[in-house]
C-alpha cells in the first residue's frame, strides 16, 4: 500500500501492527516499509489516472538472495531519485545466519529509473562483502512468532542524523529486535515537498499471510531557527513552537497481503 504525503523537514515515523494466521514453519520475510519516493521523480501516481498501478521490479529477479542473502521477495518500486526500502524479516538469525549478521533487518537505498533495472547501495554490503548490497541482517536480536501473535513495526527517520531506527515489537510475547544504520554517503536527507511512501509485506518458500490491522504516519515538525536576540529599545515578543509535537497523517485499517 502506497499514499502521497507533503513532506515538511522534520522526522518521519511510520508504524504498523499487524499479523499472521497461517504459513510456513518457521515463518519468514515479514513487513516493509518504503521512505521517500519523490513524486516528481515517479512514472505512476497514487490516482486513477495510472488505475492504481505500481512501475516495480521485485528482487525474485535477483533469485531472492540479493542484495540481502535473505529478503523473500520486495517489491522495488519506480523512481529516478533514490529512496529508502526496510525489511523486518525474522527467518534472519532463527534459521539463516551468515557472517557478520547480528539482527534481522534488512536496509537499502535504493535507485529504479526504468522500472525493471533497480540499483541497491551502498552497491557493496557494510557487513556482508562485494556479493550483496545494502545492510543485511542488521540491529540486535532475534526473535520467532506465532500465528496470532501481534507484532508493531516501527521505523523513524531523522533527517538530522541521516539515521532510520526501526523496532519489531511482539506485543504477546514481549519479544524485541531493533536497528540503527547511518545513511550518510548513500542518502542525502530529503527536503520539504510531496513524497509517496509506503508498507507491504515480503514472501518466499517460507512465508506468511501477513496482514496489518493499522497503520499510521505521523511526522515532527522541523527546528526553527533561534530567533535572533531583542534589541534593548524594542519590547521583547514571543511565540510557542512546534517542533516537539508529531503530528498524525494516515491510519488505513486492514490491509492485506497474501
Amino acid at each position: 500500500m502506497f499514499w502521497q504525503e507533503y513532506y515538511s523537514g522534520g522526522s518521519v515515523r511510520i508504524a504498523i501492527i499487524g499479523t499472521y494466521t497461517s504459513g510456513s514453519s518457521p515463518v519468514a520475510d515479514g513487513f516493509v516499509i518504503y521512505l521517500f519516493l519523490p513524486s516528481s521523480s515517479l512514472t505512476w501516481g497514487i490516482s486513477p489516472t495510472y488505475n492504481y498501478s505500481i512501475s516495480y521490479i521485485s528482487t525474485a529477479n535477483w533469485n531472492r538472495n540479493y542484495p540481502s542473502p535473505v529478503e523473500g521477495e520486495v517489491i522495488l518500486p519506480q523512481s529516478n531519485s533514490t529512496y529508502i526500502v526496510v525489511q523486518w524479516d525474522p527467518y534472519w538469525q532463527t534459521v539463516y545466519t551468515a557472517a557478520n549478521a547480528t539482527g534481522q533487518w534488512n536496509v537499502w537505498v535504493v535507485t529504479n529509473p526504468s522500472g525493471n533495472n533497480a540499483t541497491v547501495t551502498p552497491s557493496t554490503s557494510p557487513n556482508h562483502g562485494y556479493s550483496y548490497a545494502g545492510w543485511g541482517c542488521i540491529g540486535t536480536d532475534k526473535f520467532q512468532l506465532k500465528p496470532g501473535d501481534w507484532i508493531n513495526v516501527t521505523v523513524t527517520y531523522n533527517p538530522s542524523t541521516n539515521t532510520p531506527t526501526g523496532i519489531a515489537y511482539d506485543l504477546n510475547t514481549g519479544q524485541s529486535v531493533s536497528f540503527t544504520p547511518n545513511l550518510s554517503g548513500h542518502f542525502t536527507p530529503p527536503s520539504s515537498g510531496s513524497y509517496v511512501f509506503g508498507i507491504g509485506a515480503a514472501i518466499c518458500g517460507d512465508h506468511a499471510n501477513w496482514a496489518s490491522s493499522y497503520a499510521a504516519m505521523t511526522q515532527q515538525a522541523p527546528t526553527p531557527p533561534s530567533p535572533a536576540p531583542p534589541c534593548s529599545s524594542t519590547r521583547r515578543r514571543t511565540r510557542s513552537g512546534n517542533s516537539g509535537t508529531w503530528k498524525l497523517i494516515r491510519i488505513d485499517i486492514d490491509s492485506l497481503w497474501g
